[in-house]
């Protein structure tokens, strides 16, 4: 799995963690805080919180354990690259 790094290399997203690590960049660089971010995704601050901590809900791991099973990636990019 792979995301979009401000040097504009890709490099790869195989775990929750690795997710969180992505988004909170992210959340950081647009200069969000996490209660802002939430508000925006329609979502609570600790979601955002156990999201950027690359703690594994069942959603998350759902996705991953799909994703592999279909020896498929996942790119994190800004939109409209």
């Amino acid at each position: 799995m792979a995301t979009y790094d401000p040097e504009g290399r890709l490099t790869p997203i195989r775990s929750p963690e690795a997710l969180g690590r992505t988004i909170r960049r992210a959340r950081e660089q647009t200069g969000l805080t996490q209660a802002e971010l939430a508000e925006r995704a329609r979502a609570t601050r600790q979601a955002i919180v156990t999201l950027e901590g690359g703690h594994e809900t069942r959603a998350v791991e759902l996705i991953f354990d799909a994703l592999a099973t279909l020896d498929l990636e996942l790119a994190v990019r800004p939109r409209g690259s």
